[in-house]
């Protein structure tokens, strides 16, 4: 009895493991850390408004997990052919059949979009639009465009949750996430080349050479630099902003320039990008952060 008690109780553990991992839990953590700060920048950090900050950080939670799931269903046969992804939950055969995936992935949307708009119908249109831009396409040249948008709902959720008008800094975020979407994962793509070809998968950049692709990813790089001062001029950011915003700007295109550059390892090339690219993300939001904690002091 206590051995069939401990093998369910192992067996309840993985799947809910699976299920978990069907979200992409760090990159749902990520988003909603965006929409969270965007939240509470729109309200000017306001401790009035912390209650409805923790529903709507609630409801992006939901839907980005929920969105991210929907993803890694539909990519479930893409991903049973890399080497990089086939120990997902749904190629390896952790969730079967994968319609139970799909549906799970269904409810936490639904539940994301009806907490938002208990808060605010612009902010459920937000993460309506960006769930549809995220299961739309996929694995097309149209696909990390798309995913630009979706990356940007948490965004455009958090803050007009708080502030329904659609001003230049809430446009200019949304165009600096979109911009580092595309990015980044461009980037990441070049990094697995070898594996997306094998698994059948073509698109820009996988098809073209790194001298030939370089001048795109400097000039997105050099993209992410102007939307961070112009977000500091729409704004009127003061030192904080412009140390921390401006420095990571730089280090990303630093970082950029690591891609295949032949005097360091694979290895390194990736880990210097990402560390910079996701310092240049996190940083530009803790940035906003502060400076909105600054001025409501």
């Amino acid at each position: 009895m206590l051995l069939n008690q401990t093998i369910s109780g192992s067996a309840l553990r993985a799947s809910g493991l699976a299920y978990w991992e069907l979200l992409k839990p760090r990159v749902t953590i990520l988003l909603t850390f965006l929409g969270a700060a965007s939240a509470v920048i729109a309200s000017g950090a306001d401790p009035a408004q912390s209650g409805r900050i923790a529903v709507i950080t609630l409801a992006v939670f939901l839907g980005s997990g929920g969105c991210n799931g929907l993803t890694n269903y539909l990519d479930r046969a893409l991903d049973a052919r890399m080497y990089r992804t086939r120990s997902r939950s749904i190629p390896s055969g952790r969730i079967t059949p994968a319609e139970r995936g799909l549906y799970w992935c269904a409810a936490w949307v639904a539940g994301g979009i009806i907490l938002a708009l208990m808060v605010h119908p612009l902010a459920a249109l937000a993460g309506a639009v960006g769930t549809l831009a995220a299961v739309s396409f996929r694995k097309t040249e149209a696909t990390h465009f798309l995913g630009g948008v979706s990356s940007a709902a948490p965004v455009a959720t958090g803050w007009l949750a708080m502030d329904p008008a659609i001003g230049p800094a809430l446009l200019l975020l949304c165009a600096f996430v979109g911009v580092w979407v595309i990015h980044h994962v461009w980037a990441i793509m070049l990094f697995y080349r070898a594996d997306y070809l094998q698994a059948g998968v073509g698109i820009f950049p996988l098809r073209s050479a790194w001298r030939s692709a370089r001048p795109t990813f400097l000039a997105l790089a050099a993209a992410a630099l102007v939307l961070v001062a112009a977000l500091g001029f729409a704004t009127a950011q003061g030192p904080v902003y412009w140390v921390l915003a401006g420095g990571f700007a730089l280090y990303n295109i630093w970082g950029t320039a690591q891609i295949e550059r032949p005097s360091i390892s694979p290895a390194t090339q990736r880990r210097r990008f990402k560390t910079a690219s996701y310092s240049l993300l996190c940083g530009l939001f803790t940035a906003l952060l502060l400076t909105t904690a600054l001025t409501a002091a």
